[in-house]
């Protein structure tokens, strides 16, 4: 099976987790990029306004893979704007795909906007919180999550966790 992670991150952690990820199953990983500088800005325009971002490499990069694990956070309950072209990509020509999550909290209804977006249901959802990672007191803020960086050792520990589950449920 021919595997392709994608990953799209806004503060470098999902990057760095896929990264990790893709190192550790030996697989292609390819960085989503933005043609134009994201601001918080750009994210509240694009949720309100439903906008596509234009973003590298061309979604039919996706096409020779049997399998695309898209890693990237959750932005205010719908899975970061920037693989919107991707996603319509797969609601034209369906390929299966997974999505995991390195987000602030979590979203139940992650698998249903997926579906939505793409016209069928991913393969696999993996939800990681960054909330998860700090003490409990004080309660994180959004601002306290926005601004936390893995650091490495936790980079590995949620790779490790992220692979075996995959592994376990024979994703990959």
């Amino acid at each position: 099976m021919k595997l392709l992670i994608m990953s799209y991150s806004y503060t470098g952690n999902n990057e760095i987790f896929a990264k990790s990820i893709a190192e550790k199953l030996n697989m292609e990983h390819i960085c989503i990029t933005e043609n134009k500088k994201r601001t918080i800005g750009t994210i509240i325009a694009d949720f309100v306004l439903h906008r596509t971002p234009q973003t590298e490499p061309s979604p039919q990069v996706m096409s020779d893979y049997d399998l695309i694990i898209f890693v990237a956070p959750v932005w205010m309950g719908q899975p970061a704007f920037p693989l919107r072209p991707y996603f319509n990509e797969l609601k034209k020509h369906p390929q299966k795909y997974a999505y995991i999550s390195l987000s602030g909290y979590a979203n139940p209804e992650l698998p249903s906007k997926l579906k939505h977006i793409t016209g069928y249901e991913a393969t696999k959802v993996i939800e990681l919180h960054i909330a998860d990672l700090l003490p409990p007191e004080p309660k994180p803020t959004p601002q306290t999550i926005s601004k936390y960086r893995l650091n490495e050792q936790e980079v590995n520990t949620l790779a490790k966790q992220t692979v075996s589950k995959l592994k376990e449920e024979r994703i990959i």
